[in-house]
């Protein structure tokens, strides 16, 4: 199963960061759980985004866009950690997803599958339509980090 992965980061990441480790270090489980409970729900449209991204820009003929739009995809999250908070959108197909994402199809020729060749396609199918999603992602995370930021104060 090939993997392809967007992160879409904020400007708000390290005030989304700092507020991670204060729930974590607060013990406030409720509040961790509703953040992230946000930030999956603003990671909704990045996974619309992806089945569009998918339709629009790789071939139709042969349903190859259609295959690949049914994938599975998922919303990741993490608020702290080493590698800092986060939302990722997670492809998961027979596909090798990322390799079309950066412009390359890998098939056999006429389903001889001794024979396969390499075919060119549109590249930033996956990546493309995330990124014209993000505003408006980033615009929703910060919305949830200050609500909960308020909360959290106001518990303390």
């Amino acid at each position: 199963m090939e993997r392809v992965k967007v992160t879409v980061t904020s400007h708000g990441a390290e005030k989304l960061f700092r507020l991670g480790a204060a729930l974590k270090a607060a013990g406030n489980k409720d509040l961790e759980r509703e953040l992230r409970r946000a930030m999956q729900r603003s990671g909704k449209p990045l996974v619309a985004a992806a089945r569009w991204g998918a339709r629009r820009r790789l071939p139709v003929r042969g349903g190859l866009a259609a295959r690949v739009a049914a994938s599975k995809f998922g919303v990741r999250t993490r608020t702290v950690g080493k590698r800092g908070s986060a939302v990722r959108i997670v492809g998961t197909s027979g596909y090798d997803l990322q390799g079309m994402d950066d412009g390359l199809v890998r098939h056999p020729v006429f389903g001889n599958r001794k024979k396969w060749v390499n075919e060119p396609v549109r590249p930033g199918w996956f990546s493309d339509a995330l990124e014209g999603k993000a505003p408006e992602v980033r615009s929703e995370i910060e919305k949830a980090i200050n609500i909960v930021a308020a909360k959290l104060e106001a518990n303390a």
